[in-house]
């Protein structure tokens, strides 16, 4: 039998540009949102994410969405 694969969950995590430190360097911070729908497509969260950028004034650096799937062998 072929193993099959159902998605639990879907989390989200923004990076964004928070500035620079004493030493000049980027400050990157992280947010993440969990509880996304699961069948979210990539469009629409990425839709999302800028939308939030827009609120938060400052530039996204990254976009990193994680499932959470349950393999069995059914």
């Amino acid at each position: 039998m072929a193993a099959k694969s159902n998605k639990l969950q879907t989390s989200v995590t923004i990076k964004y540009k928070d500035g620079v430190n004493e030493s000049g360097k980027d400050v990157i911070k992280l947010q993440k949102f969990s509880k996304v729908k699961v069948t979210a497509s990539d469009d629409s969260i990425y839709n999302t994410a800028k939308e939030i950028e827009k609120l938060l004034g400052k530039s996204l650096v990254e976009l990193i969405k994680t499932d959470e799937n349950d393999i069995t062998n059914a």
